[in-house]
């Protein structure tokens, strides 16, 4: 068993990993369309990817599955990695229910996350 500031320490370093890779998949989805990304921005409620459309916009949907595709793996690895030796299922359960919560969350189709983006990108494709 961890000591709790240990404990503490792992799960922040979990969360703010599987947040940076949520946004890297954004920002792989935003290249493989053809977008330039050109920075990170902090909101109040999280991160995001600042890109150059270069006159795409209808692009946008393929790059908010990004992220969620990301934090898909990121949860079942995170699961499959609880069969690992003490401590390592303790981290990785908060792993998992991190990743799944937040996967979850983001397809929700609310301003600004993700599922209303790709709603509506999936509403205007013929």
């Amino acid at each position: 068993m961890l000591e709790p500031g240990l404990f503490l320490a792992w799960t922040v370093c979990v969360i703010g990993v599987s947040s940076v890779l949520h946004e890297y998949g954004h920002a792989w989805a935003a290249r493989a369309v053809g977008w330039q990304v050109v920075g990170l921005r902090w909101h109040w409620y999280g991160l995001s990817i600042l890109t150059d459309t270069n006159g795409r916009s209808d692009q946008l949907w393929k790059v908010a599955v990004g992220g969620p595709c990301v934090s898909a793996v990121l949860a079942f690895g995170c699961l499959a990695a609880t069969a690992l030796p003490e401590p390592a299922p303790l981290i990785f359960r908060v792993g998992f229910f991190f990743n799944a919560i937040f996967l979850i969350t983001q397809l929700a189709p609310i301003r600004p996350l993700d599922g209303a983006k790709v709603l509506a990108g999936l509403r205007r494709s013929p």
